[in-house]
């Protein structure tokens, strides 16, 4: 209970920097896989992860609000705290002391709190994921690639250079023209 103000103020701080964080990077995303999927006709298998994972986001950052407002200096302030409208650098001083009344609700709305860390670092560890995929796509694509070019590559040698042999190097085919 003598912790509470420390507590609360970081974990409210760290709660609302990761909430953030998730949401600026899905908003980017979703904005990156629009513009690709215009292109190729996959838009439903790109998007629907992300947007899944953005609407779980505003979920937590609805229930943050709620939480936060018995903490709050001003209880109104809990809409006007979006960093990015805002456009407030520093959340210092946005808390109320805290007196015996929000030491005892912070006791009892804790477990919320780190529920939704919780919840969030699941959302965070998803979004890994569904990068780490994307990436082994993009390099087993470019892998294909370039195993078809060197294909080519290799056919073209054939072509201009001569005899390739089990030794894997090309030999040039001489051709002797008699002479009258």
């Amino acid at each position: 209970m003598w912790n509470a103000p420390k507590e609360m103020k970081s974990s409210m701080d760290n709660l609302r920097t990761e909430l953030y964080g998730e949401r600026a990077y899905f908003k980017n995303a979703l904005k990156q896989a629009k513009s690709k999927s215009k292109a190729s006709s996959r838009i439903a298998q790109e998007i629907q992860p992300l947007s899944i994972l953005n609407d779980s986001i505003k979920t937590l950052m609805r229930e943050f609000r709620d939480l936060e407002v018995p903490f709050l200096d001003t209880p109104g302030e809990a809409e006007d705290l979006d960093i990015e409208k805002s456009g407030r650098v520093s959340l210092r001083g946005i808390y109320a002391p805290m007196d015996l009344w929000r030491r005892f609700t912070w006791l009892h709305k804790k477990d919320d709190a780190y529920s939704i860390a919780s919840f969030t670092n699941r959302i965070q560890t998803r979004r890994v994921a569904y990068e780490t995929s994307n990436t082994l796509t993009c390099i087993r694509q470019v892998q294909q690639d370039l195993k078809a070019l060197d294909d080519r590559v290799y056919a073209l040698e054939e072509h201009f250079l001569g005899e390739r042999l089990d030794d894997g190097n090309v030999y040039v085919r001489r051709q002797y023209r008699e002479r009258r």
